[in-house]
């Protein structure tokens, strides 16, 4: 886990009252396999990205992206100061926006999926934290934290862990740089043509074992 800043609490206030006029539903991403993410709810910045189907995770980099244009200040703290205090140059992964609940909280767990090893993962705290309610673990070890942190760990090798012991609903960023030379490897060896125009791919909404490039319409 890497500490970027601490001190973006005029930002995390701008991207929440974006999230809150932001009309579109929130996806609920229930698995039949386990219950680590049931807790919590889910809004995109550049749509639900089928992370399971890896070829296409990276034909995505060539596709480019579908924003929401319902979110641009937060796709421009994604694209803009995060960038400068990061020197990211790698495009996004998935993007995400994450409610928990009062009472709720994502289990611990390592997201060990070809893509994750592939990308580093920004978290960015929108909700205040002041009575030390809101809790998030990293291997096992709390993160100090308040509004407006951001920092960086790998999903795929460091477990990680949300909870909300608060009483309002808990706010954050969860959104995804490609690192280059990983990317670079894998877009060359894969066929391109073949993943794009695939007519299936866009033809329906499904996670694993599909290879449909949304898993949801959201």
């Amino acid at each position: 886990m890497k500490l970027i800043s601490t001190i973006l609490q005029d930002e995390a206030d701008i991207i929440k009252e974006e999230i809150f006029k932001d009309q579109n539903e929130w996806f609920w991403p229930v698995d039949k396999k386990h219950e680590i993410f049931e807790q919590a709810r889910m809004k995109f910045i550049n749509r639900n990205l089928n992370y399971f189907n890896f070829p296409s995770m990276v034909a995505q980099t060539i596709e480019g992206n579908d924003f929401n244009p319902n979110l641009p200040k937060t796709l421009e703290f994604c694209d803009g100061i995060t960038r400068e205090l990061t020197n990211e140059t790698g495009p996004f992964g998935r993007m995400c926006v994450w409610k928990m609940s009062p009472g709720k909280q994502i289990l611990p767990h390592k997201d060990a999926y070809q893509y994750h090893f592939c990308i580093r993962r920004n978290i960015f705290v929108i909700s205040d934290n002041k009575e030390d309610k809101l809790k998030i673990n990293i291997n096992s070890e709390p993160v100090l934290f308040d509004k407006g942190t951001l920092f960086q760990f790998s999903p795929a090798t460091e477990l990680h862990e949300f909870i909300n012991n608060s009483d309002d609903d808990f706010y954050f960023l969860g959104f995804d740089f490609w690192m280059p030379a990983q990317l670079v490897f894998e877009q060359e060896r894969l066929n391109f043509n073949k993943v794009i125009n695939d007519p299936n791919r866009l033809a329906g909404f499904g996670g694993p074992n599909t290879l449909y490039k949304f898993i949801s319409k959201h």
